[in-house]
């Protein structure tokens, strides 16, 4: 038995034998369990993405509480992919299923999310993926891959502490038990003091931030009236707070209180053991109909498959229910029982349920998935306004879309379309039913292509090459960074090749699917190359009466070029050059910027090097360049004031200058010479007039003779 496990049982048994209701312990610490740490390392999020943190934090504390992380063959901590969340919630203007195109309504990307996003993105089998699979900022990562390891918490589970903090012990119990729990407040200047922090009720203020508890301390003494706080991870680097880490008091507005961001657990985290998520609620929990007991969602298979689990919300606590498949259904009645499943789940949320004894599902198959629940009425997907998390004052709408036949309702003995229900919030024929079927393929594991090689051959071209399975076939089908690119028929020889031609640098990762009249294979491993046009390094620009003398370092690696091009100012001067120079006489003074690339074999070209700026000032001037260093802005995001750091080397005339996100010039915070040194510059959200600046994303630009850089900052209020 595992020593966790062994924990716990000791802890169950001393409970019941103090009595069912023993109060939990007066202080805990997740990283501290007799000896063992259950939380991850304090992360440092960029933009408005707090949330994302908050909930992949939750779920991998579970996966180390349960050992879940270390049993699927993970190495180190949990670390999943906060960024991918991120990118394909589903909510925002870079992607939304529910219209087409997918892009252009909702959520803005990088500011604003919730747990409730966060649950549909889950809930559809979306992710999580880890870190080192999807983990992307600045650019969105790819969707899918077979190379990724997807975690799929089969609960997650919404508590409220209450107004007398009546279910405090409760959410105690269950971070005891399953780890992190998220959670949301409202960060600002006034409600923290030494890193603990305490809004009052009275205050009108929304949520603006999502963090994650990892346990408590009944005795510390807060800004509230009564003594008590939750111990609290944060996702502002381990250099804010305690090392990463605050307070919050039990008596807080909205931790542990909001009803949609308070205090939910993300439960029974596995390795993603369903290869199809069948649904039709993209958007998942939007909106209850309170009124409805019976429900059903109607799906057709696209192969030959298992279905082993449903999964669906509960809108209140203790619901019984029931769970059935059936194969038919007339228009007036369900037929053809095919599994039935019944229980109980005792807090709200999203629940899975495997069934005792898969179904077999065949091809284009219609199946029903009927559930009834005795308490809360059935959440539903719609049209809906969703509240952006970043301490906004207002609520954004996210398109969903439905067709008729696919959700229905029991209205008395009759089932009707929930395409035509009325709904009250006005959005009509949007809503489906968050009934979801899990399912395997049935031709998982049947020959997938073997021995799969890439190479690079020429300057962009990669030769794949893979060994078939031992049985008939009718293609195999080719995909690029989990794109399909080709289709190959059948060939009797022992290897089957093809050549992916004309691609730019970068690297690629392959697979190949095998087609049989049973179905499609499992994808080959996956294999990656890389195309490299090596890019000149390190170019430099000097004057000398009477010419500029550029240089740089020549082309390492196994790459042949022909020649090199030098290029100034944009417009190319020179090519043919066999050296790692080029003398450029007889220039008008002003100042020149000169860029390297590499031209190789079949005339492909590089990207232009860095750039090398040089200024030209008549005879024997030669200046001298100023080296300056951006060091950055602490703490980012900010409220009240940020410190911008920076460090000269040459005294040098240096400004500062604030801008808004339309490019408006805010403030100018120095403009003038500095001696060498370092220096701090901090802005208090003031703009030139005085006002004080609202809450969003600003740059600040610091320049010198010779170094120009902006940087992005966040106030929150």
């Amino acid at each position: 038995m595992k020593k966790k496990h062994l924990v716990f049982l000791i802890m169950f048994l001393l409970i019941i034998t103090t009595g069912l209701f023993a109060d939990p312990p007066a202080t805990y610490d997740l990283r501290d369990v007799n000896g063992e740490n259950f939380v991850t390392s304090v992360k440092s999020q960029q933009g408005g993405t707090c949330w994302t943190f908050g909930a992949m934090s939750a779920m991998e504390g579970n996966l180390m509480i349960t050992g879940a992380w270390t049993a699927a063959g993970e190495v180190g901590e949990p670390d999943l992919a906060e960024y991918h969340l991120d990118w394909w919630n589903g909510f925002n203007q870079f992607n939304n299923d529910d219209i087409d195109p997918p892009t252009g309504n909702g959520l803005e990307v990088h500011m604003g999310g919730d747990y409730r996003v966060t649950s549909a993105y889950l809930s559809r089998g979306e992710g999580a993926v880890r870190d080192i699979d999807g983990q992307s900022y600045s650019t969105p990562p790819l969707r899918w891959d077979p190379s990724y390891h997807y975690y799929y918490p089969r609960d997650i589970e919404w508590y409220i502490a209450g107004a007398n903090l009546e279910n405090i012990d409760l959410i105690k119990y269950m971070i005891m038990d399953y780890g992190v729990m998220g959670t949301c407040m409202c960060y600002d200047g006034a409600f923290i003091s030494n890193y603990i922090h305490y809004q009052p009720p009275t205050s009108p203020l929304d949520p603006n931030h999502a963090v994650s508890i990892i346990g408590w301390d009944d005795s510390k003494i807060t800004q509230a009236p009564l003594d008590g706080a939750w111990l609290v991870k944060n996702s502002w680097g381990a250099g804010w707070g305690n090392n990463g880490y605050f307070w919050i008091s039990y008596y807080d507005k909205h931790a542990c209180q909001n009803p949609e961001m308070g205090a939910i657990s993300f439960q029974n985290v596995e390795p993603q053991q369903y290869d199809n998520i069948y649904y039709h609620d993209y958007h998942g929990w939007r909106d209850t109909k309170t009124d409805c007991v019976e429900a059903f969602n109607a799906f057709i298979a696209d192969g030959a498959q298992t279905l082993n689990a449903v999964s669906f919300f509960t809108a209140a606590d203790n619901v019984d229910y029931i769970v059935k498949i059936y194969d038919d259904f007339d228009g007036t009645d369900l037929q053809n029982e095919l599994a039935t499943q019944i229980g109980n789940f005792e807090y709200t949320g999203l629940h899975t349920v495997d069934f005792d004894s898969p179904i077999s599902l065949s091809v284009d198959e219609d199946f029903y998935v009927y559930l009834s629940l005795s308490d809360g009425g059935h959440p539903y997907d719609r049209t809906s306004e969703v509240p952006v998390l970043l301490g906004a004052q207002y609520r954004t709408v996210v398109l969903s879309s439905a067709s008729p036949e696919e959700s229905y309702y029991k209205s008395g003995t009759d089932w009707l379309d929930f395409y035509d229900y009325n709904d009250p919030s006005g959005y009509q024929n949007t809503g489906n039913f968050c009934v979801k079927a899990l399912s395997t393929d049935g031709s998982a594991g049947i020959n997938p292509p073997q021995n799969l090689q890439a190479e690079v051959i020429e300057i962009n071209s990669v030769y794949l090459t893979w060994s078939p399975g031992d049985r008939e076939l009718l293609s195999y089908k080719v995909y690029r960074d989990g794109e399909l690119i080709a289709e190959v028929s059948n060939t009797p020889i022992p290897t089957t090749y093809y050549v992916d031609e004309a691609l730019d640098a970068g690297e690629y990762s392959y697979y190949v699917i095998a087609v049989y009249d049973e179905g499609e294979s499992d994808p080959s491993d996956t294999v990656s190359a890389e195309i490299v046009l090596p890019i000149p390094q390190n170019p430099v620009a000097v004057f000398n009466y009477p010419m500029v003398f550029v240089t740089w370092d020549p082309i390492l690696g196994d790459r042949d070029f022909v020649s090199f091009s030098v290029y100034r100012n944009g417009v190319e001067i020179a090519t043919g050059i066999t050296g790692t120079n080029y003398p450029d006489p007889d220039l008008p003074s002003g100042t020149y910027i000169y860029n390297i690339t590499a031209v190789y074999d079949g005339g492909w070209e590089s990207d232009p090097s860095v750039d090398a700026e040089v200024e030209v000032v008549g005879s024997g001037n030669i200046p001298v360049p100023v080296q300056t260093e951006l060091i950055g802005n602490f703490p980012n995001p900010f409220n009240p004031e940020t410190t911008i750091s920076f460090s000269l080397k040459e005294t040098a005339n240096v400004g500062i200058t604030i801008f808004n996100l339309k490019g408006e010039k805010i403030r100018t915070l120095i403009d003038g010479e500095k001696n060498a040194g370092s220096y701090n510059v901090i802005w208090k959200g003031i703009d030139k007039n005085g006002n004080i600046v609202p809450s969003g994303i600003y740059f600040y630009r610091l320049k010198s003779q010779s170094y120009s850089r902006i940087q992005k900052m966040i106030l929150l209020k």
